[in-house]
């Protein structure tokens, strides 16, 4: 325990200032301009079940978009500091659009369907060019740093930005609880302006980074040229993306079938969030050693039976805001967890010639599966009826994909096992950055 509050310490100071920047503004971004406020703020103007979570769809099907970054790199000359400078402007659309909709409609120069429209198309474009530029900063730290190093950065970054919510999120949710009575919408604009300027920050941040030289990918082909390894774990990671997609938006669910608050709907991303945290904080610092593979599985485990276990959190039980929050609490434990692991066990898995490939394919086939679940989501709550009944079946099937995804996943040999399959020269020399101490 002592070792990894150490190593935290040594990532949270000194020489590591630019990749915290990057974390901690990409961290307050996603929270502030994120699912966690606008779909229930979109709920609030009106917006059906159905409809919130189609608006949640379009991020995927952006996400798909990934797939050109081999193409975008060979035409731009292999320059990805560049090109995933002009993707990560792109997002600066989303906290724009949403601070214009609430003051527009505060003070009734939009009508609330004309907000929900706009929230709409920030969203996508704000989220699709989140998703392609964290996707190139991976590939940007596997650019500038030795892989042991690389290990030691990258899982506390994506740590950060996984739980760093938590500090923004609960005071926003008192925030919105006390003052939408007399601000309504007008409430939220706070948060925004705080995403508008985390953008910039993750923007600043992203020119200091030291330039990765020009980035050619070798294999403008197709998926089926990727290694098998690689391939295998795309599979696998589509059967549980579509499982994930297909889960509904438990702040949605909150609202329409519990009759929660938007304030109760917020602070069950904050809760979530601060478990993600603590969680991340764990796992980031135990990936740099630990097996990857073994945790991906682990969480789809954990991930299948926390979201089955949401059907107890029913109108017929009394306890049903408390029972929800704790399922929240698991359920983004495994996400974080998942998410940290799927991203560290494609960089183990890819040839050093196919890592943007890799990268790109996984994105992309991860995007349209999220896609094609939540799609089916949407075509669900449009044609039944939204009630409990409905929900539950939407718990146990969303649950059951992640139990499939983990019965197919490929495991390494134990828990301890941390190893790189193509780059084990890489890990037996000193990372050149810890020489410069």
């Amino acid at each position: 325990m002592s070792r990894a509050a150490a190593d935290w310490r040594r990532f949270l100071t000194g020489r590591y200032a630019a990749f915290r920047t990057l974390a901690i503004s990409d961290a307050v971004a996603v929270s502030l301009g994120g699912d966690s406020l606008s779909i229930p703020l979109v709920t609030t103007l009106g917006a059906s079940p159905a409809l919130a979570t189609l608006i949640g769809l379009l991020p995927f099907l952006g996400g798909m978009l990934q797939a050109l970054t081999p193409t975008a790199l060979r035409r731009s000359g292999g320059n990805l500091r560049r090109l995933t400078l002009q993707i990560a402007s792109l997002g600066l659309l989303r906290p724009l659009l949403y601070l214009g909709v609430v003051i527009a409609i505060a003070a009734e120069a939009l009508p609330p369907l004309a907000g929900i429209f706009l929230i709409a198309i920030g969203f996508s474009f704000g989220a699709t060019a989140q998703a392609i530029a964290g996707a190139n900063v991976q590939t940007w730290f596997g650019r500038i740093l030795p892989e042991r190093e690389r290990r030691f950065v990258a899982p506390r970054a994506l740590a950060v930005q996984f739980g760093l919510g938590s500090i923004l999120l609960v005071p926003v949710a008192l925030m919105v609880r006390v003052g939408e009575a007399d601000l309504g919408v007008l409430i939220y604009a706070p948060a925004f302006v705080g995403a508008l300027i985390a953008s910039l920050a993750f923007i600043v941040a992203l020119r200091g980074l030291p330039s990765p030289g020009a980035v050619r990918p070798a294999r403008p082909h197709a998926a089926t040229n990727l290694s098998e390894p690689v391939r295998r774990f795309i599979r696998t990671n589509t059967i549980s993306a579509v499982g994930a997609g297909f889960a509904p938006y438990l702040s949605v669910y909150a609202i329409v079938v519990l009759h929660q608050s938007a304030a109760y709907a917020i602070l069950l991303s904050a809760i979530g969030s601060a478990a993600a945290l603590i969680g991340a904080i764990l796992i980031g610092n135990w990936l740099e050693h630990g097996s990857a593979s073994r945790l991906y599985r682990a969480s789809l485990i954990a991930s299948g039976l926390s979201m089955a276990s949401s059907v107890f959190a029913g109108p017929w039980n009394p306890y049903a805001p408390l029972v929800l929050l704790i399922v929240v609490v698991f359920i983004t434990l495994s996400f974080a967890a998942r998410m940290l692991s799927a991203q560290e066990r494609l960089l183990r898995l890819a040839l050093p010639d196919e890592v943007v490939q890799a990268q790109s394919t996984f994105g992309s086939i991860n995007a349209g599966a999220l896609a094609v679940g939540q799609g089916a989501g949407v075509a669900v709550l449009a044609l039944l009826p939204v009630t409990y009944p409905t929900y539950v079946g939407i718990f146990l099937i969303t649950g059951a994909l992640r139990l499939v995804a983990a019965a197919t996943a490929d495991v390494g040999e134990g828990w301890g096992t941390a190893t790189r399959i193509h780059h084990g020269d890489t890990l037996a020399t000193e990372p050149a950055l810890e020489s410069q101490r």
